[in-house]
């Protein structure tokens, strides 16, 4: 056998370390065009950052809002305050995210505080109540009309600022009763939620329409007008940048540009290019413009940075395609192995296949066996019966006088007429078709049947049952209480302590009827009586569930059972088209028959 040749290997090789090189020189050819594309993708990436810090402002605000608004809903009842800031419940719902919360406060409509608690630490503060200054909300004396339904604009206050959100309450005739008032620390929710360090110069600030300071890094800078108030702390430094910034962000809603600036958060400023990119925004009643800035050289730096990883990875790309030759030898190996494993799990599961088919044929064989033995064993206990009943009626007629002995006579004659009966019956159900059916009331046999197991139950069982009129149907009344005999039999069985049974017939409702009518074409327009039986055990397993109606199939000992009680049940109820539905749960397990309703012929 020959050596397999390797020239199309060698020949793929030199393909790729060719087109790598080729790779290589066009990514240095084009660098220099790199460099003229890093402003624009800079100001792309700051218009994202600035577009992802006004989301996070916009739900933060939204978070509260909703908060209070929940709040709101449950103060006012029955005509009289719930002091429902007491409820810890409430607290977590509003201190949940940050302590950008400074108090919560509940004003009537002439400005008189009714509650309030301030906030510190995401904690409630028991006293004193300061409401910081509410009223320096520009629109706080309209909030207290109702007409503000979020916030009103940003105001300052203790070398911070605040934005007041605002939730009218009302009573059941609407008429306004007070407003609830959550003030914001603007600088608090800055720092926790929208501050995100980088490892470059750059950060996202907030101002207000006359251009002072909102949010900042720097909480120095809160307050201050970007130019004037600049002007006076540092009087040397250039400001005819961010004279021109501030017009053009004054007379657009949204842009990207190039300014010299100085990084405010430094101890002694320093003049740099910086990009930004800003947008103005519509919160409530408030506008605000969000601008994000960034050093422009770092930010060039990084994209050509980039290219260079770029190159770097290229060169990589020859060693990992030598890697990847040797990698696929094992693959192919791993792959030989793996078919083999996959041909020998056909087979167990081949196998398996064939010792269930085994085994449900056994199954078919052993009922045939026992259909048979039972139709022997029921034919000759009916041939004993019959001449034992001829003999009773015999010795009653003879011996009428004497009451006693004729009662006596009369309880083994009727033992011996049931016997004979349940000798018919099992002869019948080893046939098929269906005889001697008749037009029967459901509930007076349902009656009957209950009757007698409430004799033949152990005393520990306890059995109720409930009926409704539900009219009359055509059927052997005998299947009907084979049926309820061992679904029963099986309840008090499966519950192990203080067995409870409930049994209920009614017409069936709604979604069941719609369950039964889908049956079959014929049950369209029929009506239906639902019989359940229910018991508090512990329920079916999931993964035994489609096995329950199998011949010989039982979880109890084999003294306890056969395994034959639900199968009967199941091949009863295909004779008849009857419906059977299981509903099961850990708290007990639920059959329920449905039985179609005919008008005598």
């Amino acid at each position: 056998m020959k050596k397999p040749s390797n020239k199309l290997l060698s020949l793929g090789i030199i393909t790729v370390i060719f087109l790598t090189m080729l790779g290589m020189l066009i990514t240095a050819s084009s660098y220099r065009q790199t460099q003229k594309q890093a402003l624009e993708m800079g100001q792309n990436q700051l218009a994202k950052i600035n577009d992802s810090s006004i989301k996070i402002l916009r739900l933060e605000i939204q978070s509260y809002t909703l908060a209070l608004e929940d709040y709101a809903s449950n103060i006012f009842v029955d005509g009289n305050y719930h002091t429902l800031i007491e409820d810890k419940q409430i607290q977590n719902s509003l201190l949940y995210k940050t302590s950008a919360a400074a108090g919560l406060y509940l004003i009537s409509p002439n400005g008189t505080l009714l509650y309030g608690k301030d906030i510190h630490g995401d904690q409630f503060i028991e006293k004193p109540v300061t409401t910081i200054d509410l009223d320096n909300d520009p629109l706080y004396k309209k909030a207290l009309t109702g007409s503000i339904l979020q916030n009103g604009e940003a105001y300052f206050a203790k070398n911070t600022s605040y934005v007041n959100l605002y939730r009218p309450v009302y009573d059941k005739e609407h008429t306004l009763q007070s407003i609830l008032v959550l003030p914001i620390n603007l600088e608090e929710l800055y720092q926790k939620e929208i501050d995100t360090t980088e490892n470059q110069n750059g950060y996202t600030m907030v101002k207000n329409e006359e251009m002072k300071v909102l949010m900042h890094p720097s909480e120095e800078q809160i307050g201050f007008d970007i130019v004037k108030d600049r002007q006076k702390k540092y009087p040397n430094l250039d400001y005819s940048d961010l004279i021109r910034l501030e017009k053009v962000q004054k007379t657009n809603k949204k842009g990207t540009l190039s300014y010299n600036s100085y990084w405010w958060t430094e101890k002694e400023p320093k003049k740099v290019l910086k990009l930004s990119a800003y947008e103005w925004i519509t919160i409530g009643d408030a506008h605000w413009i969000v601008a994000s800035s960034s050093d422009y050289y770092e930010r060039n730096g990084l994209a050509l940075q980039e290219n260079l990883i770029i190159l770097g990875l290229l060169a990589l790309l020859l060693a990992i395609i030598i890697l990847l030759g040797v990698s696929f030898i094992n693959y192919t190996r791993r792959n030989q192995t793996y078919l083999e494993n996959l041909q020998l799990v056909e087979r167990q599961t081949f196998l398996k296949e064939k010792h269930m088919l085994e085994k449900t044929m056994m199954q078919k064989s052993q009922l045939e066996t026992v259909g048979l033995l039972t139709t022997t064993i029921v034919h000759d206990m009916n041939n004993f019966l019959t001449p034992m009943i001829g003999n009773l009626q015999l010795l009653i007629e003879e011996r009428h006088s004497d009451t006693e002995l004729i009662a006596d006579l009369s309880e083994v004659y009727r033992a011996a007429e049931k016997g004979q009966m349940l000798s018919t019956n099992v002869l019948r159900f080893t046939k098929t078709g269906s005889r001697n059916k008749s037009y029967f009331s459901v509930e007076e046999v349902v009656t009957e049947a209950i009757e007698t197991m409430n004799i033949l139950v152990p005393k520990r069982v306890s059995l109720t049952y409930q009926s409704a009129s539900v009219g009359n149907a055509k059927f052997e009344a005998n299947d009907l209480q084979v049926i309820l005999y061992n679904l029963i039999t099986n309840a008090y069985q499966a519950s192990v302590h203080n067995p409870k049974i409930a049994v209920s017939l009614s017409l069936a409702c709604e979604e069941q009827l719609e369950k039964f009518q889908k049956h079959s074409l014929a049950y369209q327009k029929k009506q239906f009586a639902q019989i359940a039986v229910t018991d508090n055990g512990p329920g079916i397993p999931k993964e035994i569930e489609e096995k329950i109606f199998t011949p010989f199939f039982t979880t109890k000992t084999e003294s306890d059972g056969t395994g034959l009680g639900l199968f009967i049940v199941s091949s009863i109820t295909k004779k008849n088209d009857w419906i059977l539905d299981i509903h099961s749960r850990p708290s007990g397990t639920t059959f329920i028959l449905g039985i179609p309703l005919d008008k005598e012929d």
